[in-house]
């Protein structure tokens, strides 16, 4: 896994940054799923190593079909595995679909989604949607997400939140709370702002191993802070005056709208 980066960007970048890694840089699409699967389930086995017991709800793209993997791993790891597929399964296509038929050949079988079948799960793998969401969830859908959130099971999500908007952090309806998201090739703004982190839960990053010059293609759409970046004041003296550090001039306000200045001037 690779450190949390600074760099955050908007859904769109980040497609493009897949794209590049798939035409570009000749790396399999299939190869980009398989590797996003292994390393969630890197993260799940070490946030939850004494899980015995998994479900993981898949859509119908490639979100999903990064959830068929981890579920086929952890098959072969000899985890009991319920897979749960929301939506119809005949719409998979692509690398989707070939990770679907690795898992049912793997002797594991896809069912509908029903919240029963999250009932005694250790795990809840959260696989629906990825970041090109951009529609008001409904339907089953949208009962699937309610019924993960109210399962009172610790929830992995795959790349992010299914439910939460990739660019504004908006949720769409409804989104699930995660309490752990590991997202992949590069992390998006809105697992940053609005309600992102009150979803996201604790965030893990994997760049999928994609090579480091593609990410000189597109400017970051924000960058994140923490407390590395933070001023730090030196120590004071215990006897020591206002008067000793300096004095504030705060401009500001107009009529009926001094509100801020008033705050500033304050604190200072």
């Amino acid at each position: 896994m690779s450190s949390l980066p600074y760099t955050l960007y908007r859904a769109a970048q980040v497609r493009e940054f897949d794209r590049i890694a798939i035409e570009e840089c000749s790396i399999p699409g299939a190869t980009l799923m398989q590797r996003a699967g292994a390393a969630a389930f890197d993260v799940l086995r070490a946030r939850w190593p004494k899980a015995r017991s998994v479900a993981v709800a898949c859509g119908e793209g490639n979100n999903g079909g990064d959830g068929f993997v981890l579920a086929r791993l952890a098959h072969e790891a000899g985890l009991q595995t319920r897979v749960l597929q929301v939506g119809d399964a005949a719409c998979l296509r692509g690398d989707a679909l070939a990770a679907h038929q690795a898992l049912t050949h793997n002797g594991v079988c896809v069912v509908p989604f029903n919240a029963e079948a999250l009932r005694g799960c250790d795990v809840i793998v959260d696989a629906l949607f990825g970041t090109g969401l951009d529609r008001a969830v409904s339907g089953a859908w949208r009962a699937a997400i309610e019924a993960i959130n109210h399962a009172a099971t610790p929830v992995l999500a795959l790349d992010i939140p299914s439910g939460l908007h990739a660019d504004t952090g908006r949720v769409l309806g409804a989104a699930v709370r995660a309490t752990a998201t590991v997202s992949f090739i590069a992390l998006k703004q809105g697992m940053f702002t609005g309600l992102g982190p009150d979803h996201c839960g604790a965030v893990v990053f994997n760049d999928l191993d994609v090579p480091a010059d593609i990410f000189t293609r597109a400017q970051p759409s924000a960058l994140r802070l923490d407390l590395t970046h933070a001023p730090t004041l030196a120590p004071r003296s215990r006897a020591a005056h206002k008067g000793d550090y300096g004095r504030v001039l705060v401009i500001g306000g107009d009529h009926g709208m001094a509100g801020a200045a008033r705050l500033a001037a304050e604190a200072a």
